[in-house]
């Protein structure tokens, strides 16, 4: 069994090779060849320990992250089974796996869905998470404009300084929320917002939004109309969304299913039509970081399928 940390995964695992694993995984989980159940929060004393299992038959993984999480902070690892064998093979370290996956993650459903090769780019949060937000999105763009927006002016320019020194791009920082969204294409959202940032009336008239942060049901990144507004509602795992996401179970609640596929239907199923405005709702399954730890595990030499 093989111990990998942070610095391992960091080595290894690049955010080109995760975005193409992550499409793979979620076609074989529509064609029944992985499986993916909603997060399990175990909680007492307001300490919750969080699960997330997975199997992707392909490359022989089965496992699930797994994380800690208190007032402290919280510790993350993921550990991969070998399905042939049932041997534990690898614990790996987790945080900056669970940043990379879930900036690939939009940046993946983003190429599925919006085809021009410089669409204007926003990002709404400036922290950790925000930073491969817009790592993602210029590994599948060009963007014409890139925008970030932050409750804290100051962050927001941290993050533009750091980003674009560290990608070679030039990026605005805005001074609403309003100004950061209404010229964009594509608008990546990763905050732990209480309250609705933006509506449907601050977007231009094609839009793809995906909503990567504010996984608790407390909390709420867009108004409704922002959904209503769209032609269609992607989400990775239904049961998982409406256990967690308050604008998923808003929408249901007065509209049923109508416009909302999982990932895995919406890959499987996806011809050329145009899509003009689209959202996005990532929670995190499981399935992403086992096929993450896959990534690491064969550039390391330690993969078996």
């Amino acid at each position: 069994m093989k111990y990998i940390n942070e610095g391992e995964v960091e080595r290894y695992l690049e955010m080109k090779d995760v975005i193409n694993i992550l499409e793979e995984a979620f076609v074989e989980y529509g064609r029944g060849n992985a499986i993916a159940d909603p997060r399990v929060r175990t909680t007492i004393d307001g300490k919750i320990l969080n699960s997330m299992p997975a199997i992707f038959s392909k490359y022989k993984i089965a496992g699930l992250k797994v994380y800690f999480a208190s007032r402290t902070g919280a510790r993350f690892v993921v550990l991969v089974f070998n399905t042939e064998t049932n041997d534990l093979e690898a614990i790996i370290e987790a945080n900056k796996l669970g940043q990379v996956r879930t900036g690939a993650l939009t940046a993946m459903v983003s190429r599925k869905i919006v085809k021009e090769k410089s669409p204007p780019v926003s990002i709404i949060g400036s922290g950790y998470q925000a930073e491969t937000q817009l790592e993602g999105l210029l590994n599948v763009y060009n963007p014409e404009s890139i925008t970030v927006y932050s409750r804290n002016r100051k962050n927001a320019e941290a993050f533009s300084k750091k980003m674009s020194s560290k990608f070679g791009v030039d990026i605005h920082v805005a001074s609403t929320a309003k100004e950061a969204v209404s010229g964009a294409r594509i608008i990546n959202t990763i905050t732990n917002s209480s309250d609705p940032i933006f509506s449907l009336k601050d977007l231009r008239g094609e839009f793809h939004v995906n909503l990567a942060g504010a996984n608790l049901p407390f909390r709420r990144e867009v108004e409704k109309d922002v959904l209503e507004g769209s032609d269609i509602i992607i989400v990775e795992h239904f049961d998982q969304a409406m256990k967690e996401s308050s604008e998923i179970r808003d929408y249901f609640t007065s509209h049923g299913k109508e416009k909302i596929i999982e990932l895995k239907d919406f890959l499987v199923s996806a011809g050329e039509e145009k899509i003009r405005k689209s959202v996005f709702k990532s929670m995190g399954i499981g399935l992403e970081d086992i096929a993450s730890a896959y990534l690491v595990l064969k550039k390391m030499g330690l993969n078996w399928s």
